[in-house]
């Protein structure tokens, strides 16, 4: 298994359960609502869980395609900077990590390497806000464990 396998397994994990439970997967079947709901004003919703994701994986795409990201300004990546709706949003998400995975399938081992340590870290981050996403679809009673992964 090279580089390029691995990147596009962890990649892979936005869409299908493996050890744990996909992004996708975590975010299915919500309404905004739901997506809104805070067990208390400390901890982030759903909705802003997504919106931070949002931000870094295009910001990342945009350095791996050598696409310059704009200067940001403001240090809450949690925020709708875009106001986008729910489903813009999960939209959005979508494209962005399926772009991932096409662009990792096409690059050369060069390209992966020199990228590999950012990339590592944003499949760990990505999977560390999905697991956030589940606690709090568990906290609101909107996560249903049939759904889950089987093991």
């Amino acid at each position: 298994m090279d580089v390029k396998d691995i990147f596009l397994a962890q990649l892979n994990t936005f869409q299908e359960n493996t050890w744990f439970v996909s992004l996708r997967n975590a975010i299915d079947g919500l309404t905004e609502e739901q997506a809104n709901w805070k067990p208390n004003e400390t901890n982030n919703s759903i909705f802003e869980e997504v919106n931070h994701l949002l931000f870094y994986n295009q910001r990342y795409l945009n350095r791996f395609k050598d696409i310059p990201n704009e200067r940001n300004t403001d240090d809450n990546t949690f925020r709708n900077k875009a106001a986008l709706d729910w489903n813009e949003a999960v939209q959005r998400l979508n494209t962005i990590m399926v772009e991932w995975k096409n662009v990792v399938e096409a690059s050369d081992s060069d390209k992966l390497e020199e990228f590999a340590p950012e990339l590592a870290h944003l499949t760990l981050h990505t999977t560390y806000h999905t697991g956030q996403i589940l606690y709090i679809r568990k906290l609101q009673g909107s996560w249903n464990a049939k759904d889950g992964v089987k093991g």
